[in-house]
């Protein structure tokens, strides 16, 4: 971090200075990734968003609620998009691109004079949690992927009966859920952690390996007791040369064997992997019961649970697999809902470059899009229409899938920066994957 942002945040920190989206970026002189426009851009960007959230919104997301007594999970989620609070090399950069890439489609929609944007500012300002934020980026991101198609697009628009929805493109009309990160989840990734290192502890000085399923989420006693015997059984089988169990309940096994670990050896914990299912297909039913007034209406699930790149099964499954799975969940959801014409689960996340391949996944019941976007961000979405087919609309999102890479250049273009992102870096050698748009 440059001296001048230390000392910002020095200040800020001892109650000396309000967060600003100035300091959120960064100074300059610490931003030496940036070409001049760059730096021209930032300054359009810190005044374009606060002005769309307002000079009190940052301030107001990272005061501790008066109502819980814990800090507003706003500021955590915006923590880690922050240009200046990055710490791996070169993920300042990624930061900075994403973070224009939000100023630019409030930008140009205000510009554009889309309707309903008002209400979605009003919204987002009353409503100073992290998953409204979630929710205004995904209606602003999808609503600027249309316009760069060359069709119409309204936020908020009206449905046959009841309140609005959140975006209409073209004659596509989609209702947004966000699944953002689930406490029971991040408690049990950290105590799954935990029981690793313990594990690996009991590794060291002995030639054995472990094979088998995490414990369940277990209190300060229960996880003790857990360690205990682990312990015992490592023990045991480094004397006698004979593979020893540890059960933690009916379910789940954990074996200790002798030797050295072979290639394939894994170490589950399912609960959390079928909780999350169910905690998805619980919210997405939800969207779909408040929607039958819509019309026909698109469920777009934007996922920010960690569902596609934590440590479980999902996870780990080829584009292919990802997306039969998916199909597999709401496919009974679909049949049950008829108004539903499909629902698209989507989640976008840092990778180091070079960006993978983009990939497509053509499948019976469904389709996935892998999609690398400027600068280090990829993508997956996954689309899964009802039986009975929308080819039009169907067709729409795809191709709004498949050309998401060149939305941001070409949102900037209509904002006055014709370079686009290349433009907008010092070092314009960093891989990047800009593919064009289809045409409409």
């Amino acid at each position: 971090m440059h001296p001048r942002d230390e000392e910002i945040w020095r200040a800020i920190d001892q109650g000396l200075r309000a967060i600003d989206w100035e300091a959120w970026f960064g100074c300059p002189e610490g931003a030496e990734y940036l070409s001049p426009a760059g730096h021209e851009v930032t300054a359009r960007a810190v005044a374009g968003l606060t002005a769309f959230f307002d000079s009190r919104w940052l301030p107001k997301a990272v005061t501790p609620s008066t109502t819980s007594g814990r800090a507003s999970d706003t500021f955590v989620g915006l923590g880690r998009a922050a240009p200046v609070l990055q710490f791996m090399n070169g993920a300042d950069r990624g930061a900075w691109v994403e973070a224009v890439r939000w100023w630019a489609a409030y930008a140009y929609l205000e510009e554009a004079g889309v309707p309903g944007l008002a209400s979605v500012k009003r919204d987002a300002r009353r409503d100073v949690t992290l998953s409204r934020f979630l929710h205004t980026q995904t209606q602003a991101r999808l609503a600027l992927m249309g316009a760069a198609r060359g069709l119409p697009v309204e936020l908020e628009p009206a449905k046959d009966s009841g309140g609005p929805g959140d975006v209409r493109i073209g004659r596509v009309f989609i209702e947004v859920v966000t699944f953002a990160e689930d406490q029971k989840l991040q408690d049990y990734e950290k105590f799954r952690q935990n029981c690793r290192v313990h594990l690996v502890t009991l590794d060291r000085d002995r030639t054995i390996y472990w094979e088998g399923d995490f414990p369940e989420l277990l209190n300060g006693n229960d996880f003790e007791t857990w360690k205990t015997r682990t312990e015992a059984a490592a023990q045991q089988c480094a004397a006698s040369g004979v593979a020893v169990d540890v059960l933690s309940s009916a379910r789940r096994r954990l074996t200790v064997h002798p030797g050295t670990t072979p290639l394939g050896t894994t170490l589950t914990g399912d609960t959390v992997e079928s909780d999350q299912g169910t905690r998805l297909l619980g919210k997405v039913r939800g969207k779909c019961a408040k929607t039958q007034g819509a019309g026909t209406a698109w469920i777009w699930v934007e996922d920010h649970s960690g569902l596609f790149h934590l440590p479980m099964p999902f996870a780990g499954l080829s584009l292919a697999d990802k997306t039969d799975a998916l199909a597999e969940l709401f496919g009974p959801l679909l049949g049950e809902y008829v108004h539903v014409a499909g629902i698209i689960v989507s989640n976008a996340a840092r990778r180091r470059l070079p960006l993978p391949p983009d990939e497509d996944a053509i499948r019976p019941a469904a389709q996935g899009f892998l999609r690398g976007l400027p600068l280090d961000r990829v993508r997956e979405t996954i689309v899964i229409p009802r039986r009975i087919l929308l080819p039009e609309q169907t067709n729409l999102i795809a191709r709004m899938c498949d050309a998401e890479a060149a939305v941001l250049d070409w949102a900037l273009g209509r904002l006055g920066v014709p370079g686009g992102v290349t433009s907008l870096l010092a070092d314009s050698s960093v891989s990047q994957r800009v593919s064009p748009l289809w045409t409409p």
